[in-house]
Formats: C-alpha cells, sequence, structure tokens
C-alpha cells in the first residue's frame, strides 16, 4: 500500500497531527484481516530533508495500533515477509533511495517483489511522477484505495457543481494557485481572494499593502486576466499587525496585513448562504502568526451553511482538527498541491497510471 505518513512530528518526537494516518487506518485494519501480509510505502520529508521513519516508528504503531517494523532495505523487507507473513512491514523513507524520485524502473521492478497487489491509498502525493506513484502499478496488479476513489469523486463534482458555486483561495503563492484560478475564472459565480494571496491582488487593483509582501512579478499576469472580470472579490477591511482594523484605504505604509476583517467576514457569509457548492483552499491570514480569527470564523460559517462544501491544505486543515470539525462537511482533502493539481488539470500522474 503506498500511503502518506510523511507527519509532523513535536521535539519530543510525538505525532502533532495524525489526519493522513487516521484517513488510511479504515483500509490498513481490513486489509490486515483479510490478506494478512501488508508492506507500507510512504516518504518522511520535512524541508527538503529526507528522515529515517526511526524517528516515527513508535509513534506508528501507537495510532494504527499494529506491530509495525521498519525495513531498511526491499532485501530486508522479503527477509521480514518470510520470517512473519503477519507482520505489518513499513520499507523505510521511499525518498532515501534514489530510485524513487528519478522514477527508476529498476527500483519500481524491486519494489514489485514486495506483494502480489499494489493499493494506492495515497492522493496526497500523486501529483509527483515517482517510481512507487505511475511506475509500480505497471508491474502487478493495481489499485486505487477507497480514500483515493473519495478524493477523485468528491473533487470532481467541483467541474459540474451545484449552484451557484464560490471559490475561497487563500494561501501564500499566486503560482500555485494560478491554473486553478485559470481553470475556475468562467466557472464560479464567484471567487474571493484572501490571505497573503490577496495582497498581490490588492497591489494590482492599485490598493496600498503597506509592509505586506506581494508577488510583483505576478501583478502584469493578474491586471490583465483577473482585474476585468466581475466575479472576483477581495477583502474590503482588514486586520493589520497592531490588530487594527482598517479599511483598504486605512492601511499604512508601514502596516502588515495579517487576516481579513469583520465586514469582509460579514461579506462572506451572506454569499456562502446563497451557495449550493463552495470550493475552499487556503487560510485567510497569517496563521502561523497566530492571525487564525478570520479562517475560523468562515469556517463557523460554512458549518451552519446547507452548501456542499470542500476543504483543503494543510493549514486550513490544522485549524479544523483543532475543533474538530474535520467530520462536518461534505469533503475534506488529504491533498495539498495534490488538490490544486486535480483541480487545475482534472487528472494527476498518479490517476493515469492506475487507469493504464
Amino acid at each position: 500500500m503506498r500511503v502518506d505518513f510523511n507527519v509532523p512530528l513535536t521535539e519530543d518526537g510525538m505525532i502533532s497531527d495524525d489526519f493522513r494516518i487516521m484517513r488510511t487506518l479504515p483500509l490498513l485494519r481490513d486489509v490486515v484481516k483479510r490478506a494478512g501480509h501488508v508492506v507500507l510505502l510512504s516518504h518522511l520529508t520535512e524541508k527538503k530533508e529526507h528522515r529515517s521513519f526511526d524517528v516515527l516508528i513508535k509513534e506508528l504503531k501507537r495510532v494504527t495500533g499494529f506491530d509495525i517494523v521498519l525495513a531498511y532495505t526491499v532485501t530486508e523487507a522479503l527477509a521480514f515477509e518470510k520470517a512473519n507473513p503477519k507482520h505489518v512491514v513499513l520499507l523505510e523513507n521511499l525518498r532515501s533511495f534514489p530510485g524513487e524520485m528519478d522514477n527508476s524502473e529498476a527500483f519500481a521492478d524491486d519494489l514489485a517483489t514486495l506483494a502480489d497487489i499494489y493499493i494506492n491509498e495515497d492522493f496526497s502525493q500523486s501529483h509527483r511522477p515517482y517510481a512507487s506513484i505511475v511506475t509500480l502499478p505497471h508491474r502487478i496488479p493495481s489499485y486505487a484505495g477507497p480514500l483515493f476513489n473519495e478524493e477523485v469523486t468528491k473533487l470532481k463534482e467541483v467541474f459540474e457543481p451545484a449552484r451557484p458555486f464560490m471559490v475561497i483561495m487563500g494561501g501564500v503563492k499566486f503560482k500555485t494557485k494560478v491554473n486553478v484560478l485559470d481553470q475556475f475564472i468562467e466557472k464560479a459565480d464567484l471567487i474571493f481572494i484572501g490571505g497573503a494571496l490577496a495582497n498581490t491582488f490588492l497591489a494590482a487593483a492599485g490598493h496600498s499593502t503597506g509592509a505586506s509582501p506581494i508577488e510583483t512579478d505576478a501583478i502584469p499576469d493578474i491586471q490583465k486576466k483577473y482585474l476585468n472580470k466581475n466575479n472576483i472579490v477581495f477583502p474590503c477591511d482588514v486586520e493589520v499587525d497592531s490588530h487594527e482594523i482598517v479599511s483598504l484605504d486605512g492601511v499604512d505604509d508601514d502596516d502588515f496585513i495579517y487576516d481579513i476583517g469583520p465586514d469582509t467576514l460579514s461579506y462572506l457569509k451572506e454569499q456562502v448562504n446563497a451557495m449550493g457548492m463552495v470550493l475552499w483552499n487556503g487560510p485567510l491570514g497569517f496563521v502561523e502568526k497566530g492571525f487564525s480569527k478570520g479562517t475560523e470564523d468562515l469556517l463557523t460559517v460554512l458549518l451552519a451553511c446547507k452548501a456542499h462544501v470542500i476543504i483543503g491544505g494543510g493549514d486550513t486543515i490544522a485549524i479544523l482538527r483543532g475543533h474538530d470539525w474535520e467530520n462536518k462537511f461534505y469533503h475534506v482533502s488529504t491533498g495539498g498541491g495534490a488538490m490544486l493539481e486535480f483541480l487545475a488539470t482534472g487528472t494527476l500522474p498518479g490517476i493515469t497510471a492506475l487507469e493504464k
């Protein structure tokens, strides 16, 4: 099974967010019960540093309830399999093997010796053309897991959404969102731009953003493609670093925009309550600095609305989980980059591999 156990750890080695593990657990329990032997394939990488699963194995045993053994090589994984077929074997961080990110045919052949069937239950990494995602499925009978299938099925609905349809796009970088915006600029009834992303749009529209970071290279593209569209809106008031709420005309040169203001939230509440479907990716404030009120308040609004709400993005999901709200929405995606690529293109390399 290809899974995503790339979870954040606290300084004392505890898992700080087990969302993706818990979403994988139903299939893992079912396969162990019915088939016996399972080999798990995953990665553990933070800020481009590939770490050993050594640091996580104790926590994985606690969270999953299985006696998971860590195999550092494919040969060792095979040895564990022969010694005790009832083990759940976790192969060492896939990205520590050169063949994984190189999409090596030979590495895929090695992985294929570990099992009779391949299941991809890792939608969140299926936008990456790596050996365990796109080449291994051609070596043995291969299937999408139920979580993977749920992701694809629910996300596909936004291409023919219930109307009216609203897109809420937050987060930071324009370049990670532009393809999604292009996909929905003509399809969405309303697109709200928030988060640090809104700073660049506001600057492109001639508003002062003070000392807030903007992507100056994106401004010409924004002015050309989006500012003439009447279905794109931005915050009408913001919270700055002094915790003062100001209108767009009241942002001083030394102000740093950190969150949306109450008037913006009131506008969003009015719009959301009229929607049939809402798609949201990325927080509306600088949550790393504690400015999560706008995001939390909008989540509360969405909880009470009648629309089908689909949410993705790590920071937004972390806030959801902090309030135990992750099971209260129509769909909460495990994918970050994978969700964005799927929304932009309608497919992923991992989907194409399974279809073939």
